[in-house]
């Protein structure tokens, strides 16, 4: 009897060590702690003040990202793991909650609108109904390419804030400037649906010219 025991009780061992399959409040608690964690660093990191330049900002956010880095992707792998495992609702709110999170950047501050749509639909993957999610969806693909309503809007002696109000603000690469006699002459460029691109030209800050088709649409 005792040599029948004693691979039952190992086996009962094995079976009660291996990770659980159904969402868990020990481990979720686990993860939570080290979400807090997270977004403890998080708040630590320094803002650019509400006058910064936009490079100041993409900077700080760059450097910002690049401290917490190692943190963030232990934290996200540890995530995906309990998730895929546990299909825990709670682990599939928070993914969509970063997914969010780091699309707005990529809206708000770089620009770069087809890498926030990336972002928010794979948080909608995590919650397809998410309504932050299907909002904000949308506004990137309306800011995805200028309108010519609201170009059209744009007039000559209107400063960089009033253009980013009306049309946004072109992303980091698309903005091209050059000094010349202590005076910042620059271009911002919007790409259109068409293919093509339109640009606003400013003198020390204020526009002075628009070209709605300053490239033709890319040939089929």
């Amino acid at each position: 009897m005792r040599k029948l025991l004693i691979p039952i009780l190992l086996l009962t061992a094995c079976v009660s060590s291996a990770p659980a399959k159904a969402p868990n409040d020990h481990e979720w608690n686990l993860i939570d702690a080290d979400y807090q964690w997270l977004q403890t660093l998080r708040k630590a990191q320094p803002v650019p003040p509400p006058t910064a330049s936009r490079k100041q900002q993409i900077e700080t956010l760059l450097t910002n990202h690049s401290k917490i880095e190692p943190t963030y992707v232990a934290f996200i792998d540890k995530l995906d793991e309990y998730y895929r495992r546990t299909a825990d609702p709670r682990a599939a709110a928070m993914f969509a909650r970063e997914k969010i999170a780091l699309g707005d950047e990529y809206m708000n501050v770089l620009s770069r609108y087809d890498r926030a749509i990336e972002l928010y639909r794979e948080a909608l993957r995590y919650e397809p109904q998410n309504p932050d999610a299907l909002r904000k969806a949308g506004e990137a693909e309306q800011r995805r390419f200028v309108s010519m309503n609201s170009f059209a809007v744009v007039k000559t002696g209107m400063k960089e804030d009033d253009v980013q109000k009306l049309v946004g603000m072109p992303r980091e690469d698309w903005i091209k400037q050059v000094v010349q006699n202590n005076r910042v002459y620059a271009v911002w460029i919007y790409p259109k649906s068409d293919g093509g691109a339109s640009a606003i030209y400013f003198d020390n800050g204020v526009v002075y010219h628009t070209n709605w088709n300053a490239a033709a649409p890319q040939a089929k």
